[in-house]
């Protein structure tokens, strides 16, 4: 059974560095996460627990509906055309109204025009990912804000790519089951009562599956309003559990616990881990402080512990390549693609070509289990519409049958 985790707004000094560092993470209790911060060599400044209903930033901006990308495009172009941060953003808000938009340009407007810092605007406003935020703090220092942009753009579109992969092999098979349960009803309702009566006027044998397929039928029909209600009910509930992403986190959990499946669903976290930490990487960060970033992805509670194992490894002086491969976040080509990285110094360059090969292998599974679900539910589909026609055939069948012995 997996733990609770609860989440914290800390701030700490990290061992060598003059600045005061803040950030979000996730941990069990106050005790463990300063246990852990101080495991790794940070001195704990505070720690102050989030409200469980405060935006993630993973996945607040998808919750409040706005568009991360298209903002990010946006920005970069207004920013490459000449125009300062405070500007770009002010011709964002006079563009199309939305009120989410509206809502995020003010909260930034208002951050910017009292002093603050872009990333710190971002962060204010409570819809930016972590990762995003990070990124262009670490741009700021730089005047590469552009260069952010284009580097969060690529791997915004790499998670895009692989969801809508997820999406689009989901669609056919909904549709056909869909479509079979619709076929089924009306079967059920309308066409089979109809077969009962004549079988009633013609007395002849009935087969004990017709049996089942008339009481069925009767069933639905007596009880329509009941099943309906219960349907949408269903529904509901099922749009509920979307909305506060308990359908999600039970998916997840249910793909964990099949191994053939688990295996795959941890291609495309660790595509999606290495992705971001070469966007941090390529920030200028630090390869602690890239970790202590992606610990804040919504990556579930397996992988931010493996992250804070990886981060205590490297704070005992442990090489990057050896303290992932402890926390079983690496495989033998992976392993040894970091080593090279950190031998020739080209650690983003590898970090993308492990992040792609990761989505890759999640791309291929995907591809492939399309290909085998497809005809699979197909054939499910029309062996229950075909056993329903069957069966309800039967007794014409059987008294076709015995008139001709008859004669």
């Amino acid at each position: 059974m997996s733990t609770l985790l609860s989440r914290f707004d800390v701030r700490f000094l990290r061992p060598g560095a003059g600045t005061v560092e803040q950030a979000r993470l996730e941990a069990a209790g106050e005790a463990e996460l300063r246990a852990q911060l101080t495991a790794s060599g940070a001195t704990v400044l505070s720690v102050n627990p989030l409200p469980k209903d405060a935006p993630r930033a993973s996945g607040a901006a998808r919750a409040a509906g706005f568009d991360v990308g298209w903002w990010c495009r946006e920005l970069r172009t207004l920013l490459l055309a000449g125009m300062t941060a405070v500007e770009a953003i002010e011709t964002l808000a006079a563009g199309r109204h939305d009120p989410v938009r509206e809502q995020v340009h003010a909260s930034l407007l208002k951050s910017l025009r009292e002093g603050q810092a872009l990333s710190r605007a971002m962060a204010n406003a409570g819809v930016f990912p972590e990762v995003l935020v990070a990124s262009v703090m670490a741009s700021e220092r730089t005047s590469t804000l552009p260069s952010a942009l284009e580097d969060y753009l690529r791997y915004d579109g790499m998670l895009r790519k692989l969801r809508q992969q997820l999406v689009s092999a989901a669609i056919y098979p909904a549709v056909v089951v869909s479509l079979g349960a619709a076929i089924c009803l009306f079967l059920l309702l309308f066409v089979v009562p109809r077969f009962s009566r004549m079988y009633a006027d013609l007395h002849g044998p009935v087969s004990g599956a017709t049996r089942i397929v008339l009481w069925v039928s009767e069933t639905v029909q007596q009880r329509w309003p009941l099943l309906a209600a219960g349907a949408a009910a269903v529904a509901m509930l099922a749009v509920a559990l979307w909305r506060s992403g308990a359908l999600v986190r039970g998916a997840a959990a249910l793909v964990e616990a099949v191994p053939p499946l688990e295996r795959q669903w941890r291609e495309f976290r660790l595509a999606k881990l290495y992705q971001a930490m070469t966007l941090m990487i390529k920030g200028g960060y630090a390869f602690d402080e890239a970790l202590q970033v992606c610990a804040g992805l919504d990556a579930g509670p397996f992988m931010a512990r493996r992250l804070q194992e990886v981060r205590a490894d490297i704070a005992r002086g442990r090489s990057a390549s050896a303290a992932l491969a402890a926390a079983g976040l690496t495989e033998v080509v992976t392993e040894r693609l970091l080593a090279v990285g950190e031998r020739t110094g080209s650690f983003a360059t590898v970090l993308q070509v492990i992040a792609d090969r990761h989505s890759q292998t999640f791309t291929t599974f995907v591809e492939r289990a399309t290909r085998i679900v497809e005809p699979l539910l197909l054939l499910i589909v029309a062996l229950a519409v075909g056993a329903i026609v069957v069966m309800m055939y039967m007794p014409i069948f059987d008294i076709a049958g015995g008139l001709g012995v008859g004669t």
